[in-house]
């Protein structure tokens, strides 16, 4: 799918206003209330209320992150997959060493 001219800036503020979305919900809904699950053990009881919050607010920002590279590895992968070279590596080699530069 090729984008080109005005379409591509409207994708890419739709997609900037998907992933805004996505992680303030995900935040609010799946991440803090996971971290508070988590951190609810013999051991955080005994932090006080701002050490506990400081870890909530890392846990959320780094389960965002691997969030985020997860699925763009998958996306990447799911491309990779459309090509003919990518499960079949005698293709690597066709043409060698006269490979055309596109």
């Amino acid at each position: 799918m090729a984008v080109h001219g005005g379409e591509a800036v409207s994708v890419a503020l739709l997609f900037s206003l998907a992933f805004f979305c996505a992680r303030l919900l995900l935040d609010r809904l799946v991440y803090k209330p996971l971290a508070v699950y988590l951190f609810n053990t013999k051991a955080s009881k005994l932090m006080n209320n701002e050490a506990r919050q400081a870890k909530i607010v890392k846990f959320s920002e780094s389960i965002w992150k691997l969030t985020y590279y997860a699925s763009v590895q998958a996306w990447v992968l799911m491309i990779i997959k459309q090509e003919p070279w990518s499960l079949d590596m005698m293709q690597y080699f066709d043409g060698w060493p006269n490979q055309p530069i596109v």
